[in-house]
């Protein structure tokens, strides 16, 4: 200001409070502001301002620096707020238009845009802020945490770095100045994680978008665990070396590489379960996997839960890799119903305060199990029958590869199969989440031309490990098996698309050799290519014969039916020509107790196409039952089962 000029009331506080802003941005301290601003006060001001109004404004630069790189502001009430590299302000005036010092309530943010989802519903901004260490932040912030008293905004930003004002009126400044703040760009929120399109959304970033800004706007409870730690080169060089060779490990980090694959090539979540004694490296495995999305610690949860916390999780991990260990400690009863609900892909219906529908929480993920025991064994316990749909939707493998070391097979430079563990585990744990991200730019750029590639892949796989004749449960999980085998190939380069990934280090074929050995595994507990449901019911035939063959059937002659009392008889049996036996089963003890807890119907069929019963001419009239004359009996309907059960029988 030119000398000879005065600064009337009503331009005293704006004036020098713009002098102390710029002395301040020179570096000045606050007593050197207020030493400068009192002798410009005397000098300038008409009339002069008090010294301690003087004071107050010096104090207020404290932390705010207010137009020294051209602040942005808006209006408000009787003042205006200001974004600037030293924080948000809110500047007011008194009832004199005098401009009041400003109130500093935190450090830098940005609204960068308005956010809401794809039906215009949700709305709210999407925030940016750098912490202390200048690490940036996003967070989509809905709305509606601003309709009540703004705490739960501000412990999410406080938790994530945000410095905020300790003065009651600067904190409740902050809902204003986010909620008023002018915004033109719009932005998309979704509350899933995962492909929208051609774009993976992560929680800290959008991969692949070109167009409209798309963001994740958490609304659970349970916080996402990715994290990065290292670089690609060097978990390649740690834990992708010592992974190779063997077939667990490199099948745990196929399956974590697939999870973003599922939805490219349409396939169904499943789960895979390592079943193993304590110490046999089972857990390690899983670390492993979690070290491609986050930390080995935090990344991977416990089966310990409800259903509602499940469903939660899955929801958060959709399109990508869930890691549950200790599948003892869910309860037994509960256990079935949360392998359906995670293969599944979808959560339980629920209805809104008004009584509407709500929608379900929806996903397509790959989950990883670990425990002592399998599911069909943990339900046992609590008296529970395991179903097919079960088994397939989690397969159980043998966590011990059979080399006599647990789940490794190739101790590569480490002594022992503990000092690979420890050393796997350490190297999880200084080198993570970095080739997961590196892994979804490299398949958002690709996704057009992997489809194809990948399911040519699967059907190759499933051609060369599913035996002949194999039951569509037996293929449907071997396409599981397939989808992770390719998931692992592309991930390690081989020149398979484009140049090739290169993110494990393995050579060509270790992926699909893994799966193969780990599909084996699979087959071999499952214990057949058939169908499980049809050998679980022949097997529940043959024992009922088994147990009752002899005390409730009556032997059957041309004089009487009786040589002996039969209690609770259940039919008849006769000798063959060919010195063999046949057994005449009666209507209702057939449908109530030798198909007790299957569909008599789908048994019959299972019956007649394994030969275990001879249909009445040979099925060409329509009727399965023969009807024969019984003495003292007359005529009656029985299912005639042959001597076939007892063939094959080990």
């Amino acid at each position: 200001m030119a000398d000879g000029e005065g600064i009337t009331e009503g331009g005293r506080n704006d004036t020098l409070f713009r002098l102390a802003a710029s002395l301040r941005g020179k570096g000045l301290t606050v007593d050197a502001i207020e030493a400068a601003l009192q002798i410009e006060n005397e000098a300038k001001c008409c009339p002069p301002l008090l010294a301690d109004e003087v004071r107050t404004i010096a104090k207020s630069t404290g932390r705010y620096v207010e137009g020294e790189t051209g602040g942005e502001r808006c209006a408000y009430g009787n003042g205006e707020f200001e974004v600037s590299p030293a924080g948000v302000a809110f500047i007011g005036t008194d009832k004199h238009g005098e401009r009041l010092p400003a109130l500093w309530i935190c450090s830098a943010l940005q609204v960068r845009a308005m956010t809401r989802d794809a039906k215009s519903g949700e709305w709210g901004r999407l925030l940016e802020w750098r912490d202390k260490d200048n690490v940036r932040h996003q967070w989509a912030m809905p709305l509606e945490l601003l309709q009540g008293d703004g705490v739960d905004v501000r412990r999410e930003l406080a938790r994530l770095g945000l410095t905020i004002s300790t003065n009651k009126n600067g904190r409740d400044m902050l809902a204003s100045f986010l909620q008023v703040w002018p915004v033109e760009n719009r932005a998309r929120c979704v509350e899933r994680l995962g492909w929208h399109g051609g774009v993976f959304v992560t929680p800290a970033e959008s991969i692949g978008q070109d167009g409209e800004i798309v963001v994740f706007q958490n609304a659970h409870a349970i916080e996402p665990a990715y994290s990065v730690a290292g670089t690609v080169e060097e978990w390649r060089d740690t834990v992708g070396r010592l992974a190779a060779g063997n077939s667990r490990l490199v099948f745990a980090l196929s399956v974590a590489f697939a999870g973003a694959l599922a939805d490219v090539v349409g396939e169904d979540s499943g789960g895979f379960h390592f079943r193993g004694a304590s110490s046999s490296g089972k857990t390690t495995a899983l670390k492993v996997a979690a070290s491609v999305w986050g930390h080995p610690n935090t990344y991977p949860r416990l089966w310990r839960a409800t259903a509602n916390g499940l469903e939660g999780l899955a929801a958060l991990h959709n399109d990508g890799l869930l890691i549950l260990d200790e599948l003892s400690q869910i309860n037994p009863k509960e256990a079935g119903e949360a392998a359906y609900m995670l293969a599944n892909g979808q959560g339980k219906a629920r209805a809104s305060r008004t009584g509407a529908a709500r929608q379900s929480a929806r996903w397509r993920l790959l989950f990883l199990s670990a425990g002592e025991e399998s599911l069909s064994a943990l339900m046992a316990r609590a008296g529970r029958k395991v179903n097919a749909g079960q088994e397939i939707r989690l397969a159980d493998l043998d966590a011990d590869a059979g080399a006599g070391m647990g789940a490794f097979e190739v101790l590569h430079d480490q002594p022992t199969p503990a000092a690979l563990a420890l050393a796997l585990k350490d190297a999880a744990t200084r080198y993570h989440g970095a080739v997961g991200l590196a892994w979804l730019r490299c398949i958002v750029a690709d996704r057009a031309k992997l489809a194809d590639f990948i399911a040519a892949g699967i059907k190759r796989f499933v051609a060369a490990v599913a035996p002949k004749d194999a039951a569509g449960q037996v293929l449907r999980v071997a396409r599981r098996f397939g989808l992770v085998a390719m998931a692992g190939e592309l991930a390690s380069g081989c020149d398979l698309v484009g140049p090739g990934y290169g993110l494990t280090g393995w050579a060509e074929g270790e992926a699909t050799t893994a799966a193969r050995k780990c599909f084996t595994a699979w087959l071999d507990g499952f214990g057949g290519i058939g169908n499980r449901e049809e050998r679980a019911m022949l097997s529940q035939v043959r024992a009922f014969f088994e147990a009752h063959g002899a005390s409730r059937f009556a032997l059957l002659d041309d004089t009487f039916p009786n040589d002996r009392p039969i209690v609770n008889r259940a039919g008849f049996v006769r000798p063959t020509a060919d010195g063999g036996r046949e057994f005449l089963v009666l209507p209702e003890i057939f449908r109530r107790e030798v198909c007790a807890r299957h569909d008599p119907k789908a048994a019959m069929r299972a019956l007649i196409e394994a030969g275990w019963i001879i249909p009445a001419d040979g099925g060409s009239g329509g009727h399965i039952t023969q009807r024969l004359r019984v003495p003292g009996l007359g005529l009656t309907r029985c299912y005639v089962f042959s001597g076939c059960m007892w063939e094959g029988d080990e």
